[in-house]
């Protein structure tokens, strides 16, 4: 798969992870572009695209500024500096107080919603990829590589949940 393949499958996969869900129509709207701008974001015409709308729509999902050119390199997007701080805007979330502990004191490098079949009544597997918070970029950079390596095992897990809610 090229980069820019890479690229739009990611991207796609980020606004299919937004709950509520966003539609590729909804995307279109909120950026002022075509539906059309939005499908070839979403595949491999992302180059057809000018980069600035691209990251208009890195934006949009709540990717920081860098995250498009990390992907083009083979990295991970990385959450807006606001997606970081938006659990600290949320005063009461319903989690056990260890995870609820953990997700305040790092910093979050990245997240994915695993869906666990086509609808969302089958459930979710949520990632949230995180790493100290004064990680240099190194430290980041590690940190991605290993959950790279670890997200192949989820994406099976998903799939796997896809074959058995289809037999």
């Amino acid at each position: 798969m090229d980069d820019y393949a890479r690229l739009g499958k990611q991207l796609k996969a980020a606004r299919l992870a937004r709950r509520p869900r966003v539609s590729q129509t909804d995307a279109a709207e909120a950026l002022d572009v075509g539906r059309s701008t939005i499908q070839k974001v979403e595949s491999d015409a992302v180059g057809q695209v000018t980069p600035t709308t691209v990251q208009a729509y890195a934006r949009w999902l709540g990717w920081s500024e860098d995250s498009v050119r990390r992907v083009l390199a083979g990295g991970d997007p990385v959450a807006a500096e606001e997606t970081q701080h938006a659990l600290s805007a949320v005063p009461d979330l319903p989690l056990p107080p260890d995870v609820e502990y953990e997700l305040r004191s790092g910093k979050v490098l990245g997240s994915h919603v695993y869906n666990l079949g086509p609808d969302e009544s089958d459930g979710q597997i949520i990632v949230v990829l995180q790493g100290r918070k004064n990680a240099s970029p190194e430290e980041v950079e590690r940190v991605a590589a290993k959950y790279r390596r670890a997200r192949r095992h989820l994406q099976g897990l998903a799939s796997e949940a896809d074959e058995v809610a289809e037999s």
